[in-house]
């Protein structure tokens, strides 16, 4: 099997290459791991700092009236070019614990997407991914999907989008599964 990570970014060079970028690479995974990395405009020092690193840099073209939001578009961008048969996500601030891609990889085997639980650090802290799926319910970093399960990220980004893409696939029939176990790390606005 084969599952692509998708990760946006945007002027946090620091967080992606010591924290996201390692926690994906450190995955207990048998089988591959596309990591694509979507930059909000161009970044000619993240293009050289990950050069030799295993991910796939996207950097998105800017837009003259362009405004930081580096989420949904990009999101959106990178899994029209994602080749595994399974989607996750990950935000460029935030750490996969090494059993994460395994953990949801085995919760798809009979379902559309699936869910796992995170841990919030900072200023807001407490855990996050309770059932059933629903606003407040679910975390862009924790979610899971097969690649051919219909996926359209709204923008502009809000608070709820993970809710709104999690009920698309609800209203649409789709089937999930939720792991009670802690597999993501969310850092408030990239804190420690």
């Amino acid at each position: 099997m084969k599952v692509t990570v998708i990760t946006p970014t945007w002027q946090r060079h620091n967080l992606l290459l010591d924290r996201c970028i390692p926690s994906v690479a450190g995955q207990v995974f048998d089988g591959s791991i596309e990591h694509i990395v979507v930059s909000d405009g161009p970044d000619p020092v993240l293009a050289e700092r990950v050069a030799d690193l295993p991910v796939v840099l996207v950097q998105w073209p800017q837009h003259p009236l362009w405004v930081p939001n580096f989420g949904s578009h990009l999101r959106n961008h990178a899994l029209t070019l994602a080749t595994g048969d399974v989607v996750m996500y990950l935000d460029d601030d935030n750490a996969y614990r090494p059993e994460h891609v395994a953990t949801l990889a085995r919760a798809l085997a009979t379902v559309d997407f699936a869910y796992s639980r995170m841990q919030r650090h900072g200023h807001v802290s407490g855990l996050v991914g309770a059932e059933p799926p629903q606003a407040g319910h679910v975390d862009t970093s924790i979610l899971a999907h097969r690649a051919g399960l219909t996926t359209c990220w709204p923008h502009p980004e809000s608070p709820t989008c993970d809710a709104v893409v999690v009920g698309s696939w609800l209203a649409a029939g789709a089937t999930w599964a939720h792991v009670p176990e802690v597999t993501v790390d969310y850092y408030w606005r990239g804190g420690s």
